[in-house]
């Protein structure tokens, strides 16, 4: 993505507002009111930021998020070139594929699981997105700690990357699409039953969690809408909800995060179609400074998370 590629990019994902609820919706995902009751300090903070963020903008400050969309956009990191994505294309062998087409159990598991391929495809794209949350080099160069929210906003990142190339597909991926978010759903599901979150507050909080997962989504997407400003207002918006707005504006793990983003987001919409749509690929790789990777120690529910990945 070159500056001129990341503009030619991002037209053709934006959508106009209707078309984006109507996408959001079609995941089972509606707004909610805020909950101002339960937002803390820098929730709320992000909350407001995405308010400013909403409002109209000025000539001079489009003049200043240009300024900053190229100041990112020099960086040759966010360019990935057609040839290169391919390096980032993986075969998985599919035991009934090398079957006979009359093999008995090659025709009963086309007659009982008659949607194993999309099954599939979910399965491989939630391992995606959990790999990313076990890469300890990524996390420590975006200074993603091991918190709840930083965690959960972090998996919907990788979720909406999935999202946008979902959406370019039409019809024939909304239910991908669909399932694709109901595994991140059963994802936050595991963290709160792992992190013991009482029963008579669990529904309440799960809907809390999704109206701002869904908050940060719909930014994104906003984002898209001024192709000549995209890099400059996805850092702004991740900024305010990965970050909930306590890092500096020009921190550099915030730089290196919207350079990622658009690194990945070139790899979505340069992957083949039949490739994508069976989750035959893996994440364009990313340089990180050559300095010991920040380890964390994990809070409780996360190691019993990662465990029970393992066993599995």
């Amino acid at each position: 993505l070159t500056h001129a590629a990341a503009a030619a990019a991002a037209r053709s994902l934006v959508r106009p507002g209707a078309q984006r609820g109507a996408a959001w919706a079609g995941l089972g995902l509606r707004r909610h009111a805020p909950l101002a009751a339960t937002a803390s300090a820098s929730s709320s903070r992000a909350m407001a930021s995405n308010a400013q963020f909403e409002k109209q903008l000025m000539p001079e400050d489009i003049l200043h998020l240009r300024a900053m969309s190229m100041t990112i956009m020099q960086d040759p990191v966010c360019e990935l070139r057609p040839e290169e994505a391919q390096r980032y294309v993986v075969e998985h062998v599919d035991p009934l594929a090398e079957l006979p087409l009359w093999h008995p159990t090659r025709i009963t598991t086309h007659v009982t699981q008659p949607f194993r391929s999309r099954k599939l495809a979910v399965a491989r794209y939630t391992d995606l997105i959990v790999e990313r949350l076990d890469n300890e080099a990524l996390l420590s160069a975006f200074s993603i700690d091991n918190g709840f929210n930083m965690q959960v906003y972090f998996m919907i990142l990788h979720a909406w990357l999935l999202h946008q190339r979902l959406v370019l597909e039409g019809s024939k991926a909304k239910t991908l699409d669909k399932e694709l978010f109901e595994s991140c759903w059963s994802l936050v599901r595991n963290f709160m039953w792992l992190k013991k979150i009482p029963e008579y507050r669990f529904d309440a909080e799960l809907r809390n969690v999704q109206e701002y997962m869904l908050g940060c989504c719909v930014t994104l997407d906003k984002a898209l809408e001024r192709p000549d400003i995209l890099p400059a207002r996805l850092q702004q918006v991740l900024w305010a909800n990965v970050y909930s707005g306590g890092v500096k504006k020009d921190a550099a793990a915030l730089t290196r995060l919207t350079k990622y983003v658009l690194r990945q987001l070139g790899l979505m919409l340069q992957l083949d179609n039949e490739r994508f749509l069976s989750g035959s690929f893996v994440w364009a790789d990313f340089p990180v400074p050559d300095e010991p990777v920040r380890r964390l120690a994990l809070p409780v529910w996360r190691e019993e998370f990662s465990k029970v990945r393992k066993s599995t």
